[in-house]
This record gives structure tokens, C-alpha cells and sequence, in this order.
């Protein structure tokens, strides 16, 4: 299969190899940071229609419900994340890409005083209406002048910079709203670890169009580092407890043993340009700090 030379790597801007075929998209792999990305880049157009029926219920067509009930588990070992690095300082929360605000709403039931912001105008309006939290619809940079600029000093970021066709961007526009030392938290599943090289292109997280990037575990902190951030802990397999990531990593490395094998005998494909998507892969997140 014949490809065009990709644009260079977003984050490093080095060149790229051909990575994935899935559909009409194509994923390119950057040689220096090893994170892959869809190019060319989806319209905004297509990413708004695409979207549009994101936060509907399932038998309406939609997704999102789904992703937010498994989401929901995690969300007091994040919460203890963020009180840990507090480590007992106030601090106003602000929860980018919220979507129904239900981390807004477990945040603030936790004591702390959190709000969101999301695309969605119909996530937003569920937030506000139905879980009586504070949120705010619109992207980020246009609104951090109305919400203020170095106003907070946490901003989360739970999967959403994979979804993001300038991720670096965004990021510089959370950095603008946090105060001097603020903090930032944020996960994405990862890339190029132990778990994609064994079975290339079957972990979850390569699915466009909704992920547009799947970070490695040096780009993701190459990003971070590039939006104006230090990064305090990186998590190369967050879990929200010790027990389940240990279960994770052996059901992860059992299955993908068994599919290594299945393709050595000829039996499953998953080298060259085949894309089959399995739900497992390893999930990576990362505490960081305005400089």
C-alpha cells in the first residue's frame, strides 16, 4: 500500500513511519517519541457531526454512557490523586472536557470546589440541570478570559487530550488558567509499551476518529513538558488499586500472549497494516505542575 509522506509529528516534530490503517483513516508513528496520530486530520465539520450524537443514550445511538459508567470507578482514586497533591490546600477545580459533569459532581461531593467545561452543549445543560454542578459550555480558549486567567489551581483532563486534533493547544490554554505552581492532572491510554509492541495495532486505544492520538509514555510527558508544565508522576499503567493493576497486567499479558501466538501461526493477523480492535490496553496518567 502506497502512502504519502505524513505531516511531522505534532510534539516532537520529527519524521514518521506509517503505522495503522483503520477505514479511511490513516495513524502515522513518530520515529523519535514513538506516539502515533491520524493524518490528515479530520475536519472540524466531520468531528462536530461525528459528536453530535456522542452524549445521547445508547438506544438513542450513543456512546457516551457507556465510557462514563466504567469512567465512574475511577473517579475516588483520582479524587485522592488530586487531595494528595493538594496535600490540604484549597484550590478551585476545573474539570476540562466534563462532559455530563458527573467527575464535578463526585469532586465537589468530596469537599473540593470544582466546576467543568465541555464542547458539548448538551453534556453541559445535563450537568448543570440534572447534577445541580456548576459547568460551562465552549472550548477552553475561549473561555479561560471570562473564567480567569491563573483562577485555579487544579485543572483535570480525564481521556480526553486523545480525542484532540491540537492537543499541545489546549493544554497551553489550561495552563493559562491555573495559578503560578497550579496543578494538572490528566490520563490517556498509552502506546508503544510492552502491551502494544506484543500485539501492534489490537489495544483499545486505536480508534479513530474518536482517539486521534495514542501517546507514548515520552511523548505524553513530551507534550506536557511542551504546553509550559513539569511533570511531578507519571503512571505508565494507572489502576486504582494495586490489586487490580496486577490483574490487569497478567490478563493483559495472558491474552496477549495467546493472540501473539494465534498470529505467529498464521491464525490471526496483527502485523503490517491489519487493525483489529480488542478491548484491553494499559492506561497512563500523569500529575504535573505550571511552571
Amino acid at each position: 500500500m502506497a502512502y504519502r509522506q505524513a505531516r511531522p509529528c505534532p510534539i516532537c516534530e520529527s519524521g514518521s513511519e506509517p503505522c495503522y490503517v483503520s477505514g479511511h483513516f490513516r495513524l502515522f508513528r513518530c520515529v523519535k517519541c514513538r506516539t502515533a496520530y491520524v493524518d490528515p486530520v479530520p475536519t472540524d465539520e466531520f468531528l462536530t457531526e461525528y459528536y453530535s450524537t456522542y452524549h445521547m443514550t445508547g438506544e438513542a445511538g450513543g456512546t457516551y454512557d457507556d465510557v462514563e459508567s466504567r469512567m465512574q470507578a475511577d473517579f475516588p482514586a483520582k479524587i485522592g490523586l488530586v487531595k494528595h497533591h493538594l496535600g490540604g490546600k484549597p484550590g478551585r477545580l476545573m474539570d476540562v472536557g466534563c462532559g455530563k459533569g458527573y467527575f464535578v459532581k463526585a469532586a465537589k461531593d468530596a469537599g473540593l470546589d470544582a466546576e467543568g467545561c465541555d464542547l458539548s452543549d448538551s453534556g453541559v445543560k445535563y450537568a448543570i440541570e440534572k447534577l445541580g454542578v456548576k459547568a460551562h459550555a465552549g472550548h477552553i480558549g475561549a473561555l479561560k478570559q471570562q473564567l480567569g486567567l491563573g483562577s485555579y489551581g487544579v485543572a483535570t483532563f480525564w481521556a480526553t487530550i486523545e480525542h484532540l486534533p491540537d492537543p499541545i493547544g489546549l493544554m497551553r490554554d489550561v495552563h493559562d488558567i491555573l495559578k503560578p505552581g497550579g496543578l494538572f492532572l490528566l490520563d490517556t491510554g498509552i502506546g508503544d509499551d510492552w502491551l502494544d509492541r506484543l500485539v501492534p495495532g489490537n489495544v483499545q486505544w486505536y480508534d479513530p476518529p474518536q482517539h486521534l492520538f495514542v501517546f507514548s509514555g515520552p511523548g505524553l510527558a513530551k507534550a506536557v513538558e511542551k504546553a509550559g508544565f513539569r511533570v511531578l508522576h507519571h503512571d505508565l499503567c494507572f489502576e486504582r488499586s494495586a490489586s487490580r493493576k496486577l490483574i490487569r497486567n497478567v490478563r493483559n499479558g495472558v491474552t496477549a500472549g495467546i493472540m501473539r501466538l494465534g498470529a505467529e501461526l498464521g491464525r490471526l493477523k496483527s502485523r503490517g497494516f491489519g487493525f483489529t480492535r480488542f478491548p484491553m490496553g494499559n492506561l497512563q496518567s500523569i500529575v504535573a505542575q505550571k511552571i
